[in-house]
């Protein structure tokens, strides 16, 4: 396992088991807060007066701003670039890769926020999650697209990363739509994700 990957793991496994009531408001008021106002413009007495406790309390459980992003990103970029589904066809691998970001980013839709803004603010975020993603997904969802198209599912005329980028530039399209943008209004996540299907299917399909 890379340096990286086992860091990014560590820190998910503490954020799965805080050790009180006080770490996981603080967790939770720094993550509503970088992610609304950027690392940059969030004071540790902000997160501190958010979740309810002292500034002195919240540096007992991290002792600078930086550990605390730490804490609140990794777990987030993690999932963000989880490793691909394995599934027996390509409608189940693209509608499993759809369905477990959307239930991720509809329960937390602050870690969403907060990934993308990272991603744009800072360098060493977008270098850390671009050799996680093309490590633990994008490698893995461009080997699925080329077992699908020697299945005979997908048009081989086509290389398999452009239709990997299809597929995954629809998905994110939809789930950045679905959570972030337009979160009111009234989505049916399965016909949505259907009718994305038919698009993809329709153009991927091989020719006849």
């Amino acid at each position: 396992m890379d340096t990286l990957l086992a860091e990014l793991r560590s820190e998910a496994e503490r954020y799965a088991a805080p050790s009180s009531e006080r770490e996981v408001a603080i967790v939770r008021a720094a993550e509503r807060l970088f992610a609304e106002r950027g690392f940059a413009a969030t004071r540790t007495a902000d997160i501190a007066q958010a979740a309810g406790v002292t500034e002195r309390t919240l540096f007992k459980y991290f002792p600078d701003k930086d550990a605390l992003l730490r804490r609140v990103l990794y777990p987030a970029l993690l999932a963000a670039a989880g490793e691909p589904l394995e599934a027996p066809s390509f409608a189940e691998w693209f509608a499993g890769f759809l369905r477990a970001r959307l239930e991720g980013a509809s329960a937390d839709p602050n870690a969403l926020r907060l990934v993308l803004v990272e991603l744009m603010t800072s360098a060493s975020t977008r270098q850390r999650f671009a050799a996680l993603w093309k490590r633990q997904l994008w490698a893995g969802a461009v080997r699925a697209v080329a077992r699908f198209q020697a299945a005979g599912e997908l048009r081989r005329d086509i290389d398999a990363e452009s239709l990997a980028r299809a597929a995954m530039s629809l998905a994110l399209g939809y789930l950045l739509t679905r959570v972030l943008v337009a979160p009111a209004l009234a989505w049916d996540d399965e016909r949505e994700i259907a009718r994305l299907l038919d698009v993809l299917q329709r153009g991927a399909a091989p020719a006849r």
